[in-house]
Formats: structure tokens, C-alpha cells, sequence
């Protein structure tokens, strides 16, 4: 068994091998496709600025003569942008988390519901409650505000609907950075009031079952903001139908497990996973006994080797045990080293010859 446990380790860690190249693989073939994404994007956005500028100069030096755009297929999506465009592509991890760092990083302080004010755009100073945020891109998309124009394909206009022209306004997302907290705080004077708050501080860590939960905290005052009320999802009780199993029914224990017998037979296990899997480590005791017979055959076998000894090998095979046992048990004595020593010079060429060199002198211990 120890041969098929053997190959069943190493299976494994080949597999776990391969799981690692094919990670790598679809890592880097992520990162060459995203690299690609973002140059097209990059390479679109700058000609239509470069097409912007040129249109805008052109209407400037021409003026009451400038030229008509809207006609043609532009005559009902002229000014209106691509939605793939509007949305953009995930941000790189560095500059990712670069964006998010005000806003408390992987922990955000700044959730859907919340009441924002916009710093930046045509709609500047105004305050709104945000309706999505999209963590892969630091965007946010306030209810009502930023609104633009984007061009619908003709084949996602609904027959149905009495506007068939190929443009929609939606809520344009903009970035996290362009838009601060509005919190409810006491005053002085007891009475609440609207504050716009620059920054927050994650405190109250706490793992939950879905993760981690925190709290956000205005630095300096240490006054916790309540994060917005979540809206309670309310499911809507299915009527029941014919087909339907009464519960009555659904309440009658139907299985009573026991000792006695397994809970199912032995051939749905075989049907649930492959039973020649080179991955698997649990066998029936059948094989596992003839995987030991095959085992113990062998080493009959090499028994079997060892009693066809003739005599003559067997007093060889005895010499040479006690020829060890001797060669372990005797002891080197001074007339053996000296014998040693003379033999180890005479192959070295130094008996016979005289020593002309000096004769070293002895030194008291």
C-alpha cells in the first residue's frame, strides 16, 4: 500500500504544481489584457479631445459660418457620450488604492445612502444621496445630479416605448474624490446642524460572519456617524401551485438514521466520485487486502530466493559474517602501526633517504 499512498502524494503535488502555473498564467494574461484595455481606452479618449479641439477652434475662426455636425447619424446623438466610455476601466492596484486612501482604503467610510455634497463640475455645491459606488473604479454615482446624455444601440430600444430616439440621461458617475460627507452633528448649542466632513477615522473593528464591521469617527470631536439605513428587502410569499408537496407532508421524518447500515449504498459512492481517481486515499478493504497479498508474494518470493542456497554458498555467506564480526571485534596493536607506518613511507619514497634539512628542535611543554 505504501507504493499506491506514494503515488497518490505525488499526484497531488503535481496537480498542486500545475494549479500554480495555470494562477500565474491567467494572471498574467489578466494583466496583458487589462494593459490593452487601458491603451485603447487612452488611445479613444485622446482623439475625441483631439477631434473636441479641433471641431471647437474650427467654430471659433469660422464663426456664423461654422459648420453644421448634428445631421447624419449624428443628428439625434450629437453631444452624448459612449456609456462604455462614461463607466471607464478598473483602476491599476496602485493608483486604486492611492484614490481610496482618504476615504479609509479596503475599509471604507463612505457607503451607499449616504448624503454627499459635490466639490467639482456643474453641479457644484449641490448636496445628494449616492446610489452606487463602485469599488474598482473609485467612482460614485449621486441620485439625481451629474446628469449626461449616452448613446443607446438602436437594437436596445424598446418597440414598447414611446421615445424611440437612441439617447438616454442617466446619472453620470463621477470620482471618489470629488465629493465629501454631509453628517448631522449637535452644536454648541444643542440644536443639529449640517456639516461637511473632510475626513473619518475607522474605529470599533469587529469580525462578523460575513467579515469585518467598523465604525466611522469624526477626528478631533470623537463623535461616531451612524452609517445609512439599508433598505429591507422584502420578498414576496410564492402562491402555491398543485405541484406543490403539502406540509404535512414535509414534516414527516421520513429517515431515521442508524448504526446498522450505512445512510446509502456502497455503488452511489462510486457514482458520486471517481472511483479510479489517481486522488483518492480512502480504498475498500478488499483492496487494501490485495494490494497486501501482492506485497507479501513478493517478499515470499525473495524468501524463496534465499532457500535456494546451495551449501557451499551458505559456508561462504557464513565466512563472511564472521570475517566482519572479527574485522569489528580486533584490535589495532603498536607492532600493527609501526608496520602501517614503515608501509605508508616505503610507497611515499622516504625510507633509505637521509633528511638534510635541520633537525627540528623539541620544545618543553
Amino acid at each position: 500500500m505504501q507504493k499506491v499512498f506514494r503515488r497518490t502524494a505525488l499526484a497531488i503535488r503535481q496537480h498542486e504544481r500545475r494549479a500554480v502555473k495555470r494562477k500565474e498564467k491567467n494572471l498574467r494574461q489578466w494583466a496583458t489584457t487589462q494593459r490593452q484595455q487601458n491603451t485603447a481606452f487612452g488611445r479613444d479618449r485622446s482623439a475625441r479631445l483631439k477631434e473636441e479641439k479641433l471641431n471647437r477652434r474650427e467654430d471659433y475662426e469660422l464663426g456664423p459660418i461654422r459648420p453644421k455636425r448634428d445631421v447624419g447619424d449624428l443628428k439625434s446623438k450629437y453631444g452624448t457620450l459612449d456609456n462604455q466610455a462614461l463607466q471607464g476601466l478598473p483602476l491599476p492596484q496602485k493608483e486604486l488604492f492611492k484614490r481610496l486612501e482618504p476615504f479609509g482604503g479596503k475599509y471604507l467610510n463612505i457607503w451607499k445612502g449616504d448624503r454627499v455634497v459635490i466639490l467639482e463640475g456643474p453641479d457644484k455645491g449641490k448636496i445628494g444621496i449616492i446610489s452606487a459606488i463602485d469599488g474598482k473604479k473609485a467612482k460614485v454615482t449621486v441620485k439625481d445630479l451629474n446628469r449626461v446624455d449616452i448613446q443607446i444601440p438602436q437594437v436596445f430600444v424598446e418597440k414598447e416605448n414611446p421615445d424611440q430616439r437612441p439617447v438616454s440621461t442617466i446619472d453620470g458617475p463621477m470620482d471618489i474624490n470629488s465629493v465629501r460627507v454631509v453628517a448631522t452633528i449637535p452644536g454648541k448649542d444643542g440644536n443639529l446642524k449640517d456639516v461637511i466632513v473632510k475626513q473619518f477615522v475607522n474605529t470599533n473593528f469587529r469580525k462578523t460572519r460575513s467579515g469585518y464591521s467598523w465604525s466611522r469617527m469624526i477626528p478631533g470631536l470623537d463623535i461616531i456617524v451612524p452609517w445609512p439605513k439599508r433598505e429591507k428587502r422584502v420578498v414576496k410569499p410564492k402562491a402555491d401551485t398543485p405541484s406543490d408537496t403539502l406540509r404535512i407532508d414535509v414534516d414527516v421524518q421520513s429517515y431515521i438514521p442508524t448504526l446498522l447500515r450505512p445512510p446509502m449504498p456502497r455503488s452511489v459512492i462510486d457514482e458520486l466520485r471517481n472511483k479510479f481517481s489517481v486522488f483518492r486515499t480512502r480504498h475498500e478493504p478488499e483492496y487494501i487486502a490485495a494490494k497486501e497479498a501482492e506485497e507479501q508474494a513478493k517478499l515470499d518470493q525473495k524468501k524463496t530466493i534465499k532457500a535456494m542456497r546451495t551449501p557451499l554458498m551458505e559456508a561462504k555467506r557464513k565466512e563472511r559474517k564472521m570475517k566482519k564480526k572479527l574485522a569489528k571485534k580486533q584490535k589495532l596493536t603498536p607492532d600493527m602501526w609501526e608496520k602501517i607506518g614503515k608501509t605508508i613511507a616505503a610507497k611515499k619514497g622516504y625510507v633509505g633517504k637521509e633528511d638534510s634539512g635541520p633537525t627540528p628542535e623539541v620544545l618543553p611543554a
